[in-house]
């Protein structure tokens, strides 16, 4: 996908105010069909529904009944399978929003096999995107690419999802800036779809967040909860919340384990309780109380998908209590495990920690820490790094080239700046 190409196709689509005309939603399309006819909804809706029912219909406020458009539809003279097709793209559309909303495996399932077998329409791609993204699948490439092409064709919620889902899909791909970029456009379309507007500012947030623009993250994460909150999805609530905890440890690890100790334990499955004490265990380590810290970690299943970040952060709480025969045992745990690509910068912090000499060390940091940091956009990282090369730099009384490796990271840093304010 070509950002520059991407924006300049919505800016476009955004100027022309009579995109799409009123065939845009059915209830509009209704209403102006009976005013073409010059017929009052007093004498459309006699004998289906009444008048405050077809008003909603005509101003897009509900979801209608298909047995209702259809039998105002037969009044206004139009035939079944203009409206029909319509009705059914809209329904699939938010059955795949609200079952990513609650995360609902079994629903978007059904929906992607409703349509799994429709070709050659809009919306039906939108869905399969929408179903291979949620479900990691390998397909997703293809339709990403593909819909890039027709969003100027698109209604307001069919690219809002379509860009909420790309945003997934860059980040799935570790390009944190181009999903910055991909949100920022669906900033600008408006719509009236609570699931569609807390996962767009989730996601907003977490990018946000990841590159280090905290300030002006907090407006996206309280309209999330907000949401999330209104809808009782305690389950998003929740994983908001851990997230949250998990970056405000970084600067106020106190307050962090306040809001984490908050949450209830039996709200959460397994997966979301391995993450619970997986973060409980790095503020605890970053409060030096490696002890506590240990014992949170062993509440994480070695089955776990943080498993790897598990035995990792054990063996910093070893390094720093000296226990040399816990740390040989986890070297030989960890020599056979192979970590997949998404657990790649945590084995690059790994052997940031195995090594002893300094010298080793700065090597380590200018050519493989620092730059997969920069590779992969983990601003936490590269701040760390960062920090760690200069104090190296400035030890040995090289203040020159630890001044380099600052305005290579705040050249980073104002990137970031750049997308924010373009």
């Amino acid at each position: 996908m070509s950002i520059t190409s991407l924006k300049n196709k919505i800016n476009k689509r955004i100027r022309v105010s009579d995109y799409r005309s009123d065939f845009q939603e059915i209830g509009s399309f209704i209403k102006k069909k009976r005013k073409e006819l010059n017929v009052t909804q007093d004498a459309i809706s006699n004998g289906i529904c009444s008048i405050s029912y077809l008003s909603k219909i005509e101003n897009n406020q509900i979801i209608p009944n298909k047995y209702y458009v259809k039998e105002i539809m037969n009044k206004l003279d139009v035939e079944d399978s203009f409206y029909q097709k319509t009705l059914d793209d809209k329904l699939y559309l938010n059955n795949l929003i609200k079952g990513i909303f609650y995360l609902n495996d079994d629903l978007v399932l059904e929906t992607y096999n409703e349509i799994k077998d429709i070709e050659h329409n809009l919306v039906i791609n939108i869905v399969k995107l929408g179903y291979y993204i949620y479900f990691h699948k390998e397909d997703e490439n293809q339709y990403v690419m593909m819909l890039e092409n027709l969003v100027t064709n698109m209604n307001d919620l069919e690219l809002k999802t379509y860009l909420y889902l790309a945003t997934i899909y860059f980040i799935s791909k570790e390009k944190y800036k181009t999903a910055l970029e991909v949100l920022n456009l669906a900033a600008k379309i408006s719509i009236n779809n609570d699931y569609l507007s807390a996962l767009v500012s989730e996601y907003t947030y977490l990018v946000k967040q990841r590159l280090l623009k905290k300030n002006c993250s907090l407006e996206d994460y309280q309209n999330a909860q907000n949401i999330y909150n209104k809808h009782h999805n305690i389950k998003r609530v929740i994983v908001l919340v851990l997230w949250k905890a998990r970056y405000l440890s970084y600067e106020n690890p106190d307050k962090a384990l306040i809001i984490l100790n908050l949450i209830k334990e039996s709200l959460m499955d397994s997966s979301l309780r391995d993450f619970y004490y997986l973060i409980k265990s790095e503020i605890l380590f970053i409060m030096e109380k490696y002890k506590d810290s240990a014992l949170a970690l062993n509440n994480i299943n070695n089955q776990s998908d943080f498993f790897y970040q598990k035995m990792i952060l054990l063996f910093s709480i070893c390094k720093k209590e000296e226990d040399l025969g816990t740390s040989t045992e986890i070297k030989n745990i960890l020599s056979s495990y192979k970590p997949d690509r998404f657990q790649l910068k945590h084995k690059v912090h790994y052997h940031y920690l195995l090594i002893e000499s300094e010298e080793d060390l700065k090597e380590y940091l200018r050519d493989i820490a620092i730059p997969y940091s920069i590779k992969i956009e983990d601003f936490y990282g590269l701040k760390q790094y960062t920090m760690e090369m200069m104090d190296i730099c400035m030890s040995t009384s090289r203040y020159k080239e630890a001044t380099q490796f600052y305005k290579k990271y705040q050249k980073e840093v104002n990137r970031i700046s750049n997308i924010m304010y373009d």
